[in-house]
């Protein structure tokens, strides 16, 4: 483990928790002068998304605080963000709310000839995924054996659309 991004990651996870929201990832990237600091931030709510002014307030507040704490040495830059659309799966409670969603996982080993699966994840109990891939092969994954996963955004087609009552511009 990194011991800089792991006191960053404690520094910032109080800042998000104020505006009730959790630091999904933290990266540093470059050496002083030119280091990038980019903190991911996430919220637990489909309700709840991360705006530009979240980003904003906890930038401004991380700059403060990484800089009272001295955890940087020299000059860097602060990035902040939400994860995007393709946000990164890393903790259990991650895995556990994108039950019944589109995932990307890459496995650290080959198993039965294949490292990548791409399918709909349909459980996750006890550090244990199972995974409907595309093919519709079922997959059960050990947490542990993944290397990295992604939640895969699905767009709403113009027939699910018109069943929420949205307008449909013809194309």
């Amino acid at each position: 483990m990194n011991t800089g991004i792991d006191r960053i990651r404690q520094l910032a996870e109080p800042v998000a928790a104020e505006l009730g929201l959790e630091v999904l990832d933290v990266e540093l990237h470059g050496h002083a002068p030119r280091q990038v600091l980019r903190i991911y931030l996430d919220s637990e709510s489909d309700e709840r998304p991360v705006t530009i002014g979240d980003c904003e307030t906890v930038s401004r507040r991380m700059g403060d605080v990484l800089d009272a704490h001295e955890v940087l040495a020299g000059r860097y830059m602060l990035e902040v963000s939400s994860p995007g659309l393709d946000r990164p799966l890393k903790k259990p409670t991650h895995f556990a709310r994108a039950v019944g969603k589109k995932v990307r996982v890459r496995l650290r080993r080959e198993q039965q000839g294949t490292r990548n699966l791409n399918g709909r994840l349909e459980s996750f109990d006890g550090g244990r995924l199972v995974i409907v891939a595309e093919d519709g092969k079922s997959w059960l994954v050990g947490l542990d054996d993944v290397e990295r996963a992604n939640l895969r955004y699905e767009f709403e087609s113009s027939s699910e659309r018109r069943q929420k009552g949205q307008r449909v511009r013809s194309q």
